[in-house]
């Protein structure tokens, strides 16, 4: 296999910054081949091949690299970077937030079995009449079987 280097890799071995390898990822996406330049793993992660490395060297013998390009692209690589950041961070929320979601469901739905608010006896009574008007209501939970009886009445 041949070998394959990461961008903080092929900026070690270009001497280019990484922020200005990247920011040419980015600004001119028709140099850089996919496949011949760069590859993605797995993870889609970009890995740099020794043809891109190639590449790279040859724009850093160009105007390409000049100091002011560097720090121009550290200055434009920040919204990149909070991107990133707020990508990773919403993952991780989502991650969590389904991770405790059946916990938290049961917890509410036992809290409205046993102690409802005016507002949640109205939805669970809601529910039942709908159940009932739907030729469902066997699939209701036993234990809501007096709550259907005392409705009964009112529904007849």
């Amino acid at each position: 296999m041949p070998n394959l280097y990461t961008t903080p890799e092929a900026a070690k071995l270009t001497n280019i910054p990484e922020s200005t390898i990247r920011s040419w990822l980015r600004r001119h996406p028709e140099v850089f081949q996919f496949n011949v330049h760069i590859v993605a793993d797995e993870h889609g992660v970009k890995l740099w091949t020794e043809a891109g490395i190639e590449l790279l060297h040859s724009r850093r013998a160009t105007k390409n690299a000049t100091d002011d390009d560097a720090n121009f692209d550290a200055e434009s690589d920040a919204p990149d970077l909070l991107e990133s950041l707020l990508e990773e961070d919403s993952q991780r929320l989502a991650n969590e937030y389904y991770r405790q979601l059946p916990g938290r469901t049961l917890r509410r739905i036992k809290q409205m079995r046993f102690n409802p608010t005016p507002e949640q006896r109205k939805i669970v009574e809601l529910s039942f009449r709908a159940a009932i008007d739907a030729g469902t209501e066997h699939l209701l939970l036993p234990t809501y079987q007096p709550m259907l009886l005392e409705g009964g009445d009112e529904t007849d």
